[in-house]
């Protein structure tokens, strides 16, 4: 394992921050049906080469994710990069499916083009744009998602080690029993246990592996465990709509569902004779 990271990454991760300066996620609210697509972004991603940088190497890729995951930016572009024009899903949903005319659907005997003509985006967790998607459709080749695999993987991190920070700043500013919240012990427990989980995140999305969806399982229930902690920390505030917590909060859950089915396709596909 080498987790040195090289000037290279930490330049491009900077070029990468700067492409986010001034992003704003959308807005949630409770029942919408909301796709978070960003083409401004996307084409401003493209521009600093992130498409290109992926095929350079495992560290531009570890970099990209953790930004956009802190950023808690649109994953449309992770998608794009994996399986181009068409929308992505997995278990009868696909994602960014907006204005999309098929999706390449992940099943365990293999990968499916199915039609979308009449679907509309459906009101879910979060505002990745999800479709049903229906049975059926066209054989294809199954994608190469292991580029795919390791930007969610980085991703997690980055709404791991963002949420952290909300929690951390929140428990040092809010006084209770005559004390900031950070000097409780049992608050101190929690923040202790989010942060070696959001560290141990960092790490993992810089080590390049054979098999990239063990690495993607415990990432996406890590992050949510280190989002489950923030909210605990925050309480009752961390729920109003007012407060940034409830987002990355359902962010993580929502995309570890959907890359949780995306991993059970592929390692079917992989073991099928």
């Amino acid at each position: 394992m080498n987790f040195a990271v090289g000037a290279d990454e930490t330049a491009f991760a900077e070029t990468v921050r700067a492409a986010l300066a001034g992003y704003q996620p959308v807005d949630w609210s409770p029942g919408a049906a909301l796709d978070d697509d960003d083409a401004s972004l996307s084409a401003r991603l493209y521009e600093i080469g992130l498409a290109d940088a992926a095929q350079t190497g495992h560290g531009f890729v570890a970099a990209a994710g953790l930004e956009l995951g802190r950023a808690r930016a649109p994953l449309a572009f992770f998608d794009e990069l994996a399986v181009g024009e068409t929308a992505l899903a997995a278990c009868g949903l696909a994602r960014y499916a907006d204005r999309r005319s098929a999706a390449l659907e992940l099943r365990d005997d293999g990968a499916f083009l199915v039609p979308l003509e009449g679907a509309s985006i459906e009101a879910a967790l979060d505002s990745q744009g999800f479709v049903r998607v229906g049975e059926g459709g066209e054989p294809v080749p199954f994608p190469e998602l292991r580029t795919w695999s390791a930007f969610h993987t980085a991703y997690f991190g980055g709404l791991a080690a963002a949420t952290l920070a909300l929690a951390v700043d929140y428990a040092r500013a809010r006084i209770q029993f005559g004390k900031p919240l950070l000097a409780l012990a049992p608050v101190q427990q929690l923040l202790a246990e989010a942060a070696s989980l959001a560290r141990g995140l960092e790490l993992l999305a810089w080590e390049e592996t054979d098999d990239p969806w063990p690495a993607l399982a415990h990432a996406g229930e890590a992050a949510c465990r280190v989002c489950e902690v923030s909210h605990q920390v925050h309480g009752a505030i961390g729920y109003a709509l007012e407060t940034p917590v409830h987002s990355f909060f359902r962010r993580a859950h929502a995309t570890r569902i959907f890359t949780r089915a995306v991993a059970r396709a592929a390692a079917e596909v992989a073991a099928a004779p």
